[in-house]
């Protein structure tokens, strides 16, 4: 992917930086301290800045294995960690491949099983709210304003694998064996 001066190493460089302004406060004149460093809080920006969206558990793992990286050395608990270090949490963590456009259509096979490859937004919302790692009402309705320009879908709308991928999540017809990690 291009290595140490690459287009993903140089995206790395702005987004780490980026997150040291917003760490030290986005609307500030002040004048700022480059430290080289984040806190550990940033750690899924940057994630999914880079197009890798970990769940909420896999956060919390990656952010314990710096927090508690020289615990066992020096008795210090990290709250920070420098450019080379998220380079490497970020090559050790995220996935080799991305999400395949079979993988979304299985998924909403399994959740619209009963309703024939089709499932109605009002039951996919019901979901998202509560299944395995559930959205808060607020969560869900900031996503979907990001993502569609509005905090909700029309009630009642069915939607296919297909038309999710199209009308929520922005992406462009692709070829069946491209992945979404190859389209960005």
């Amino acid at each position: 992917e291009g290595g140490e001066g690459g287009a993903l190493h140089n995206d790395i460089i702005d987004y780490f930086y980026y997150a040291q302004l917003r760490a030290q406060g986005e609307n500030t004149s002040a004048p700022r301290e480059v430290t080289g460093r984040v806190p550990l809080t940033e750690i899924p920006n940057l994630m999914r800045a880079l197009g890798f969206y970990p769940s909420e558990a896999e956060v919390s793992h990656m952010v314990n294995e710096v927090k508690y990286s020289v615990y066992t050395m020096t008795g210090e608990v990290r709250e920070d960690l420098e450019l080379d270090e998220f380079i490497r949490l970020y090559v050790n963590h995220r996935p080799v491949v991305g999400v395949s456009k079979p993988q979304i259509e299985d998924a909403f096979n399994v959740l619209a099983e009963a309703a024939g490859g089709t499932i109605d937004w009002d039951s996919l919302k019901e979901q998202l709210l509560s299944q395995g790692e559930a959205f808060s009402k607020e969560h869900l309705e900031v996503c979907l304003k990001a993502l569609v320009g509005s905090g909700d879908l029309p009630s009642g709308q069915h939607m296919s694998a297909g038309d999710f991928t199209t009308q929520v999540l922005g992406f462009e017809d692709f070829d069946h064996e491209q992945t979404f990690e190859q389209m960005a």
